[in-house]
């Protein structure tokens, strides 16, 4: 059984408390529909875009969608797919908000729909919803309590093999998990993105979208895809942003503030499901592991309120280079840095963290209950899994 999300307990006390709506956003099948019932108090307030019934009604009428509704938030589900939807929703909130809590689901990023002249600018919160980690919790530590207490709710090794995504997960099977994010894949490729914009070559944006996991953890250049792909460069700069719109993958960009000779270029790209890198690649899925780990807190501590935390790397002109820092409300405050093996501490985390007077500083080994604090240099070395299961 799906245990509640980490994000269940932040929605009611903050957007529904507040009377705003919440926006649920994330990948395809990380659990926004199952979250959002689980916020639900009667199943009658649960509307989906693909129930025809209701695309009727929502087509003339949306109020009316509302008539036969029982007590507790409503939640539309998907509801991102009419053009018009913003409009209507915007229509619902400003007639029933100080009666009705409405929460809304989608798999693109809708916020990209915020442009244009009904902005609901102030009548929403807008939240991220990740998938699985080592310490899946509902009650996920504030930014000051992180690695102070730990919790292993999802094994760090099964999330390498399964992923992070319910089904695949929790059915344990790794050539049931392989095939379920193969057909995810699919897909997403030639079925969501007709919700953001229609493609002229959607096998080509196929074949793109199986390339990229190649890229994973190294600088990331259009050009070499442009090459590969053979279309035009603006076209593949156009994809790929449709890809991270669509949660395929996030950028990861390169800090250049505060020191000289940093690289303000390439950025670096991850994936949402690490299934797409080669088992064989296990360095690569452990590091993307790791993203997809720090980008989930940066993603739930700004969303909720906790500050703005954005997750970069860092790498200067004589390549020394560090994998993940995360800023807090624009200043650094944390360096990961991931190694294999490796407990002497790295020399470039070394010299990041005296630059970047960094707080916190770690640096992550594949090895079994490693934990060593380096006071003088205040560096922390351990292992993956306990690092992971003290974050979110």
């Amino acid at each position: 059984m799906l245990k509640l999300r980490y994000l269940k307990s932040a929605i009611q006390k903050d957007a529904l408390k507040d009377r705003k709506m919440a926006f649920i956003s994330g990948p395809r099948q990380v659990g926004k529909t199952t979250l959002g019932k689980q916020l639900l108090k009667d199943k009658n307030n649960y509307f989906s875009w693909d129930q025809t019934h209701f695309r009727r009604i929502w087509a003339k009428l949306p109020e009316k969608t509302l008539e036969n509704i029982g007590t507790g938030p409503v939640l539309f589900d998907e509801i991102h797919k009419d053009r018009k939807w913003k409009t209507k929703i915007k229509g619902i909130y400003d007639t029933y908000s100080e009666e009705l809590d409405i929460l809304v689901t989608g798999s693109s990023k809708l916020d990209i729909y915020r442009k244009g002249s009904d902005s609901l600018l102030g009548r929403y919160i807008p939240y991220r919803l990740h998938p699985f980690s080592v310490s899946e919790s509902r009650t996920p530590p504030h930014p000051d309590d992180i690695l102070k207490t730990f919790k292993i709710s999802y094994n760090w090794k099964d999330l390498m093999v399964l992923g992070g995504y319910p089904e695949p997960l929790l059915s344990g099977r790794e050539n049931k998990a392989q095939r379920w994010s193969r057909l995810r894949l699919d897909r997403l490729a030639y079925e969501d993105t007709r919700d953001i914009k229609v493609l002229s070559n959607l096998n080509a944006f196929r074949v793109l979208l199986d390339l990229i996991p190649e890229k994973v953890g190294s600088l990331f250049s259009f050009n070499s895809l442009k090459e590969d792909v053979g279309v035009a460069y603006a076209t593949v700069r156009e994809w790929v942003l449709l890809s991270e719109l669509l949660y395929y993958g996030f950028f990861v960009k390169p800090y250049s503030k505060n020191f000289k000779r940093s690289i303000r270029s390439e950025p670096k790209f991850y994936l949402y499901d690490i299934l797409q890198i080669p088992k064989s690649e296990h360095a690569k899925r452990l590091e993307n592991l790791t993203a997809l780990h720090l980008i989930k807190v940066c993603h739930f501590w700004t969303d909720t309120g906790e500050g703005l935390f954005d997750l970069f790397f860092v790498r200067d002109k004589e390549k020394r280079e560090v994998d993940f820092l995360i800023t807090k409300d624009k200043k650094p405050w944390m360096l990961v840095e991931c190694k294999s093996q490796s407990k002497n501490i790295s020399s470039h985390l070394l010299y990041y963290s005296e630059k970047l007077k960094t707080p916190l500083n770690f640096q992550l080994v594949n090895e079994n209950k490693y934990d060593k604090k380096h006071r003088i240099h205040n560096v922390r070395v351990m292992e993956y899994e306990k690092f992971f299961s003290g974050l979110i």
